[in-house]
């Protein structure tokens, strides 16, 4: 884990995987789904230090429920009021 490619954050305290040093697999029910399924210690390396999301963020949807929903908000035209 490489901590300077982390997003910066303005928060007081640091994600329990910085503490630790390394990422740990974790289980998570997706919201659309609800199937079990295992956000890897290889995906969180990507989601934090390549693709920058916020270090306190987690998966919640399946990759499978998450294709559907970026097809759907690709397919739909987005209107500005």
């Amino acid at each position: 884990m490489n901590v300077e490619l982390l997003a910066p954050n303005n928060s007081y305290g640091v994600p329990d995987f910085v503490t630790r040093g390394y990422y740990v697999d974790r289980k998570f029910c997706c919201i659309d789904c609800r199937k079990e399924e295992v956000w890897t210690g290889t995906q969180q390396k990507w989601w934090y230090e390549v693709a920058k999301g916020f270090v306190y963020s987690t998966a919640v949807r399946c990759r499978v429920c998450r294709r559907k929903k970026q097809e759907q908000s690709a397919g739909s035209p987005r209107v500005h009021l």
